[in-house]
């Protein structure tokens, strides 16, 4: 009887206790979806210096590669000595020079087995199972093509931040899709909402809406906007030229500096996001090297 008395003492004593840790653990819950946890950054690993004045990276999934643009001089001068490079995802150079012939690459983007590459005044269509430029598109009047983004339909878009316009290729045809009076447009990402922007002359990061044909800034202060990534909980982490990284939080705008690499002179150019390993990929420029960095929350 003793026995059996102690047994359902013990019971009772690990029924409340695991009743009070899953009250705590409830709570505990609420106190962190209630909290807006901070991201950070953690460098994992840095290519060789071989990428020289490498300006955008851009993965791609199917193959697991990264492409990397490299102007190589001046960012402007039309001097044919830009290339392409590919890594792999640990940081290795696995093609120093996969495609030669461009000026001053910059922005990339994917579309039908094609790398789109803005260079300079033209968007270049390389053919990625045969190596080979395949189109150019010509922009007149000096545009200073830059970013790159590619929506769900294969539509290529491109910023010009001489000319503060997105140009769209469609069937093989570019136009003008939409201007405003911007002082420096570069970063462009494309998404069911508009097209989401940067301009690096206002500091303003803002969304191009598709439907009312309007730009609209969603803030502010963040620097030589250069490039855009969206995160899967639909938050945002875009790129200062000059050496910054930001996290933009997507139900306020408010923005945290998430990296500063200023006074180490080193740049933070078009950058990418694998969402598979939750990795940043930033090319920095002058510095000749891509870094990739673990984001933490």
């Amino acid at each position: 009887m003793k026995n059996s008395l102690l047994l359902i003492a013990v019971f009772m004593s690990c029924f409340v206790l695991s009743c009070n840790n899953r009250g705590k653990n409830k709570a505990l819950k609420k106190e962190i979806e209630g909290v807006q946890l901070n991201p950070s950054l953690e460098l994992v690993w840095e290519t060789d210096s071989l990428l020289t004045t490498c300006e955008s990276v851009l993965y791609d999934k199917s193959s697991q590669v990264i492409y990397v643009s490299n102007i190589n001089n001046g960012p402007w001068e039309k001097d044919g000595n830009g290339f392409i490079s590919t890594i792999n995802t640990k940081g290795e150079i696995t093609n120093l020079k996969w495609i030669e012939g461009v000026s001053a690459p910059k922005g990339l983007g994917i579309s039908n087995g094609k790398l789109f590459v803005n260079d300079i005044d033209d968007v270049v269509e390389i053919d990625i199972a045969s190596r080979k430029i395949t189109n150019t598109y010509t922009v007149e009047n000096n545009p200073q093509l830059n970013d790159i983004t590619v929506d769900t339909n294969g539509y290529v878009y491109a910023s010009g931040s001489n000319s503060n316009t997105i140009y769209q290729i469609k069937d093989e045809v570019l136009n003008v899709f939409a201007a405003d009076s911007l002082k420096r447009l570069n970063g462009l990402l494309h998404t069911e909402e508009g097209i989401y922007y940067l301009d690096s002359g206002t500091q303003q990061f803002g969304i191009y809406n598709t439907t009312t044909n309007k730009f609209q800034k969603l803030t502010d202060g963040i620097g030589h906007g250069d490039g855009i990534v969206k995160l899967e909980n639909g938050d945002f982490i875009t790129s200062s030229w000059k050496g910054e990284i930001y996290h933009i939080n997507s139900k306020d705008w408010t923005k945290t500096l998430l990296l500063d690499t200023k006074e180490q002179e080193i740049n933070a150019a078009d950058i990418d996001f694998i969402h598979e390993t939750q990795m940043l990929l930033v090319p920095t420029f002058f510095h000749n090297t891509v870094r990739a960095y673990k984001l933490n929350y």
